[in-house]
């Protein structure tokens, strides 16, 4: 099975841009869409882990972390690629 690990920092700017109580959703729509981009995974299926999405969601919907630290699992042969935090 062939697999590729990633590590990325990424900061989450949200305060101006999105609402209070749609920003922590807005955060993991948000890496989902950086990991795509940077790890070129256009046909893959990203999964977020529940680790992260706790993570982003542990100060409520209105405040999440403004950087975090990420790493991708990509399956090759699934086509499947995984966030977990790191």
């Amino acid at each position: 099975m062939a697999e590729l690990t990633f590590n990325f920092n990424i900061g989450i700017l949200l305060k101006a841009k999105y609402p209070a109580e749609k920003r922590a959703a807005r955060a993991v729509k948000m890496i989902r869409d950086l990991v795509r981009r940077h790890a070129k995974l256009n046909d893959y299926e990203i999964r977020v882990r529940p680790e992260l999405n706790e993570l982003l969601w542990s100060r409520g919907a209105s405040n999440p972390p403004g950087k975090v630290r990420v790493r991708v699992v990509i399956d090759e042969e699934e086509k499947i690629a995984t966030i977990w935090p790191a």
